[in-house]
C-alpha cells in the first residue's frame, strides 16, 4: 500500500476505528473478547491498537508494508509480507473475525486473497469489508472526478489542465500529473464492480450480505444514524457513490 494511504483511519476517534464491532453488533453477531481477529490491510497497526483497547487481545494485524515503526508498541501484532507471495501466513482456520477498511482498491488480484481470507477463517467466522465504491464522485487519492471509473490518461490531464492535484502533485505539470495517476491507478487500484463482487463471493464459498444500513445504525455520528433512518435510498447511494459495508460469513 502506497505511504500516503496507510491507515485510512488513522486520524479516526478510536470508536470510529472499531467501528465495524459495531455493525457486527447491529447484526447480531456476538463476538467474544478472546476472539482472534485480523486487521487485513492493517498499516501501522492503529486499528489493531484500538481493537486491543476494546479488549480484544487476541487482535493482529496484517499488510504488506511495514509501518511498524510508526507504533512501536505494536510491531509484535503486525505481520508483513509481499505484493509477490499472495500465500498469508496464516494456518487454515485462525480467525474468528477479519476485518479491512479502505484496502481492497489496491488489491489486484481479489480472488487469490479473498480466497486465502476464507482459507484463514474458521468455520463460522465473520468478516467485515469497507471497499471504495467504484463510482466515487471524486477518487480520492488522486482526487479526479470519477478517476476510478474513467481511467484514461486525457481524463487526467483535462483535470490537471482544470487545476486538480493531490498534495503529492503541486508544482508539476499537467502532463506530468495525468502521468502520475495513469501510472498509479494502473499500478496501485482495482476497483471491481459490486456484481462481479457478489459472483466471487459465491465461488469461493462465503456467505454474504451488504451491511449498510447497519453501519448506518451502529455509527458514533448522530448525523450518519440519521442519514440510516432513510433506509434503501440511503444505503442505495453510500454503497454505489461511497463504499461498500459488506459481512461475510464463511459457513460451519
Amino acid at each position: 500500500m502506497p505511504a500516503a494511504d496507510v491507515d485510512a483511519l488513522s486520524t479516526a476517534p478510536v470508536g470510529d476505528r472499531v467501528l465495524n464491532l459495531a455493525v457486527l453488533e447491529t447484526l447480531g453477531v456476538d463476538l467474544p473478547r478472546t476472539a482472534r481477529v485480523l486487521d487485513f490491510g492493517c498499516g501501522a497497526g492503529r486499528t489493531v491498537r484500538a481493537l486491543v483497547a476494546a479488549g480484544y487481545v487476541n487482535a493482529c494485524g496484517y499488510d504488506v508494508g511495514d509501518g511498524r515503526t510508526l507504533l512501536s508498541a505494536d510491531r509484535d501484532r503486525i505481520t508483513t509480507g509481499t505484493l509477490l507471495d499472495l500465500r498469508l501466513p496464516y494456518p487454515d482456520d485462525t480467525f474468528d473475525f477479519v476485518v479491512s477498511d479502505q484496502v481492497f482498491e489496491h488489491v489486484q488480484d481479489q480472488v487469490r486473497v479473498f480466497g486465502e481470507l476464507f482459507r484463514i477463517t474458521r468455520p463460522g467466522g465473520h468478516a467485515l469489508h469497507v471497499i471504495p465504491a467504484r463510482y466515487a464522485p471524486v477518487e480520492g487519492h488522486i482526487h479526479v472526478p470519477f478517476g476510478g471509473v474513467f481511467q484514461h490518461r486525457w481524463w487526467y490531464k483535462l483535470w490537471a489542465l482544470a487545476g486538480i492535484r493531490n498534495e503529492y502533485q503541486q508544482g508539476l505539470s499537467a502532463d506530468e500529473t495525468a502521468d502520475h495517476n495513469a501510472f498509479f491507478v494502473t499500478d496501485a487500484t482495482r476497483y471491481v464492480p459490486t456484481s462481479c463482487y457478489r459472483v466471487m463471493w459465491e465461488e469461493i464459498g462465503f456467505e454474504y450480505r451488504f451491511a449498510e444500513q447497519e453501519f448506518f445504525d451502529g455509527h458514533v455520528r448522530p448525523s450518519m444514524r440519521a442519514i440510516g433512518r432513510l433506509g434503501r435510498p440511503a444505503t442505495w447511494l453510500y454503497r454505489t457513490f461511497r463504499s461498500r459495508v459488506v459481512y461475510l460469513r464463511k459457513p460451519g
